[in-house]
């Protein structure tokens, strides 16, 4: 096994669950901007996105992301970057559709709104 592959395959083993391919659209917020993404992957813990040209994404961000296929909103932080993707760790989810709860009819609205086509 060549150097590289040692690495990958290091880097593979370090993975505390299976990854899912993934190829969704998201919707990023934060501080009131939209931005949108696209799911790479994703894991029970975490998100890989890619970012569209230009994102200014900082290391330990906070923002909120939308998977519109999935109809879940995950509370995200910002682990690791390699430009264009980046890699977050879910804080904490919500599924618009069978999500209960105090917060249910905010993140109903929140979905509502981000969701929409941005223009």
């Amino acid at each position: 096994m060549s150097g590289g592959e040692d690495t990958l395959k290091a880097w593979h083993e370090r993975r505390s669950e299976p990854r899912e391919p993934a190829h969704d659209p998201a919707r990023l917020l934060r501080d009131g901007d939209v931005m949108d993404a696209l799911i790479v992957d994703r894991s029970l813990k975490g998100l890989r996105l890619r970012l569209p040209q230009g994102a200014a994404v900082g290391a330990n961000m906070t923002m909120t992301a939308l998977d519109l296929n999935r109809l879940m909103i995950h509370s995200v932080k910002v682990v690791w970057k390699a430009y264009p993707d980046i890699g977050v760790q879910v804080q904490s989810s919500f599924n618009v559709r069978t999500g209960e709860g105090p917060e249910a009819a905010a993140m109903r609205r929140l979905w509502s709104r981000a969701s929409s086509p941005v223009g």
